[in-house]
């Protein structure tokens, strides 16, 4: 290699440190590459997690016009896909006829001489550099081979610098957000304003396109509890809250406790069917990375986390895999130290009733029976009839205040469901009081003595998560009302002063709720309210009369 070269080497690695933003790098290596052997266009390939074909594509030379034009980007076919292969440096006269040539797209322009050079990063092949027409009309020469593969090495310590520079700031990014989480979990008297967080900062964290938290139901069914995609800032993304997750396979997904990376070309067997419907659920391409990590807590997992990347996006996923394997891991642990902080207060509360019950019992009801039994052995000591007659009359009122008070004490002793559903429904409509900037009214009535079924619990819950989320989320109203109640049949109805109904406003939850109240026999109605806003109406027959008349 000549001085001259050398000296064009040097000037072509020492823009790589302008800054360590690792596109950015890449870039500029591309654009290095042609400018050092006077190649007309260059790409620089990077590799799929699994290695075998391209999951990121940064060209020089082409304009953007032109990049459009052709589509989407290579994969890792062809000679492309030789060099993945076999990573040596490949030079060639023509590249359309070597054998393994598979020919151009349409709008491609005209391509002959290639030169080929992996970049290894360590022991591990990063991606290659692909270089082709010389400008000079010459084939490329050993020489111009020498002087990329000396660029690739010097190339893989500045991809290697930006992307330790990327995990750092990535890392702090999810220790900030595991703190907020953890925080927001053991403050909020309701997870749901927690969740709808998560998903947001699993979105930002990992960059990807759509995030899902999914948790069982009171009836041990996994529903889709929150959601954020890119979409939602433009108002179009597609709410997928209430969505249930049947099927063997999510079951199997929850109990294995493994997280699960599927990319484009993967494993298709059952174990990849969450993450195949997991892809169909959150909307997105085909060729889009999606991944399936538990919310583990100890040996049981409490949910799953859904996340979904663009195509073409496999390298983001896969780095971006351990935190978010990590974060899930303390996600899952708050949640958990949440719900039992809310069982501890419950215990808390019965054990304290039971003081009280103990209390009343040991000693108002021994003083008043005791004051009771001595009126009434003074009773007969009375001459005069009048107060006879109100000795008589106090003793009856202490035995039925001794009765009531027994009463009473029974009460306490009695259990009493932790979250019972008529104070679970006034703790989901204070919860989105922030996001509504109001807190809902709420009427609950009918007959609640008999416990709901866990699906029809849930079902409710639901119902009234989502409507009042499109309250939120659509109806910019300064009042809404919640009213459900219980008899021959349930009925929610969630009702606003707002906008009204927007018929081009795609509602996918509502789909969600009305395949709810079809499976239960009933039906769901979305129409203008009586004085503007919207009327939420979901009725299906109630369990009981239901049984009944099929008997």
């Amino acid at each position: 290699m000549e001085q001259p070269d050398l000296r064009s080497l040097l000037d072509a690695v020492v823009p790589f440190s302008a800054d360590l933003d690792l596109t950015g790098v890449l870039h500029r290596i591309t654009r290095a590459a042609c400018e050092l052997v006077g190649a007309r266009y260059g790409a620089l390939g990077v590799l799929g997690p699994d290695g075998r074909h391209l999951s990121g594509f940064f060209t020089f030379g082409l304009p953007e016009e032109e990049r459009r034009r052709l589509g989407a980007p290579p994969t890792g076919r062809g000679v492309l896909g030789l060099l993945i292969r076999d990573p040596q440096p490949l030079r060639l006269h023509d590249l359309g006829e070597h054998s393994e040539s598979t020919g151009f797209p349409e709008h491609h322009p005209v391509m002959h001489s290639f030169l080929g050079v992996p970049i290894r990063l360590r022991q591990h092949v990063f991606g290659n550099l692909y270089l082709t027409e010389k400008l000079d009309g010459s084939d490329f020469t050993e020489d111009d081979e020498a002087l990329v593969v000396a660029l690739a090495a010097a190339a893989a310590v500045a991809i290697d610098n930006a992307r330790l520079y990327e995990r750092s700031q990535t890392r702090q990014r999810w220790s900030v957000a595991t703190s907020e989480l953890a925080q927001s979990f053991l403050e909020a008297d309701d997870e749901q304003a927690s969740l709808e967080l998560m998903v947001c900062q699993v979105l930002e964290a990992s960059s990807a396109q759509a995030v899902a938290v999914v948790l069982p139901d009171a009836a041990d069914r996994l529903e889709v509890r929150a959601v954020c995609t890119l979409e939602d800032s433009a108002g179009g993304g597609r709410d997928l809250r209430g969505s249930l997750l049947l099927g063997q396979s999510w079951t199997d997904a929850l109990g294995a406790r493994q997280p699960l990376l599927h990319v484009p070309g993967g494993a298709s067997d059952a174990r990849a069917v969450p993450a195949i419907e997991a892809r169909r659920l959150l909307g997105l391409d085909e060729s889009s990375p999606v991944a399936v990590v538990p919310l583990a807590a100890g040996p049981v997992a409490v949910g799953l986390l859904l996340s979904g990347w663009g195509p073409g996006e496999e390298l983001v996923a896969e780095e971006t895999m351990p935190d978010q394997v990590a974060f899930a891991l303390q996600a899952g642990v708050a949640l958990t130290a949440a719900r039992s902080h809310l069982d501890r207060a419950t215990i808390a509360l019965l054990e304290d009733r039971e003081r009280i019950a103990r209390d009343m019992h040991d000693n108002v009801v021994q003083r008043l029976f005791a004051t009771g039994l001595s009126l009434q052995s003074t009773t007969p000591l009375a001459q005069h009839p009048v107060v006879h007659a109100r000795l008589n009359a106090a003793v009856a009122e202490l035995d039925s205040a001794i009765t009531e008070i027994r009463q009473a004490i029974f009460g306490l002793h009695a259990p009493q469901p932790p979250a019972a559903l008529p104070s679970r429904i006034v703790q989901i409509a204070q919860s989105y009081a922030v996001s509504l900037g109001f807190a809902p009214q709420v009427t609950v009535e009918g007959a609640w003595a008999d416990p709901l079924a866990p699906a029809v619990r849930a079902d409710v819950e639901a119902v009234v998560r989502e409507g009042l989320a499109n309250v939120a989320r659509h109806a910019h109203a300064s009042a809404a009302w919640v009213q459900v109640s219980v008899g021959p049949a349930i009925d929610v109805q969630v009702v606003d002063d707002g906008v009204g109904i927007d018929g081009h406003q795609p509602r996918s939850g509502l789909v969600n709720l009305g395949a709810r109240a079809e499976a239960a026999g009933g039906r769901l109605s979305l129409e203008p309210g009586e004085h503007g806003g919207t009327r939420l109406h979901w009725h299906v027959p109630s369990p009981a009369s239901h049984d009944r008349s099929s008997g």
